[in-house]
């Protein structure tokens, strides 16, 4: 498969899924309210042009002629770690469309280097890590109140499968960290995005 074909095939999977988690109403937002979209162009006066960006959703208000809010995803389905400078380019598309009400995430199925981690850190940007199924393993096993006390989030654990290409994942397919928070899964991590823009 070649990059442009994995990168689109990263895109369509999150698309999919963060649509249905909208009209389902389980991101924190009505769903009467969100708006979901993939390829959208966002004017970006600095160019003269739209920036087309992957994945992105407008939060309206009743009766508002433009969005309260924006949060936009950045696929990016690379054979080795997402580096600092595709960070830095994202956070200046950011910065051209939307201002102050824009959130911003990059996925991927691979790491980041240590420097994107820093730089996405302080810069507000959202990182998710999806992993591959050959890197995820899963085990059957009984249920007890202290099993679920040790599947708790682990920041350490966080941190390896973020900066750890090789990183094999237990029972846990999504990383991401965000706003000085670890999340397990896309709900959580939109939930608290838009919930903390309010």
């Amino acid at each position: 498969m070649n990059t442009v074909a994995k990168g689109d095939a990263l895109e369509d999977k999150t698309f999919d899924l963060l649509k249905e988690e909208l009209e389902k109403g389980r991101l924190g937002i009505d769903s009467s309210s969100g708006k979901i979209f993939k390829k959208k162009g966002y004017y970006s006066k600095d160019r003269e042009k739209d920036i087309i960006v992957d994945i992105s959703i407008e939060v309206w208000l009743p009766n508002a002629t433009n969005y309260s809010l924006l949060w936009v995803c950045e696929c990016k389905n690379y054979g080795h770690k997402v580096p600092v400078d595709d960070v830095e380019e994202f956070k200046a598309k950011l910065d051209q469309i939307a201002g102050k009400n824009v959130k911003g995430v990059i996925a991927t199925k691979n790491s980041f280097q240590s420097g994107a981690i820093s730089y996405a850190r302080n810069q507000g940007i959202g990182l998710v890590r999806i992993m591959p199924d050959d890197q995820v393993t899963w085990m059957m096993h009984f249920m007890t109140t202290a099993s679920l006390k040790e599947n708790r989030l682990n920041p350490r654990e966080f941190n390896a499968a973020l900066s750890n290409c090789s990183h094999q994942a237990q029972e846990r397919t999504f990383y991401s960290a965000y706003d000085g928070y670890i999340f397990g899964n896309w709900q959580s991590l939109l939930r608290h995005t838009f919930e903390s823009s309010s």
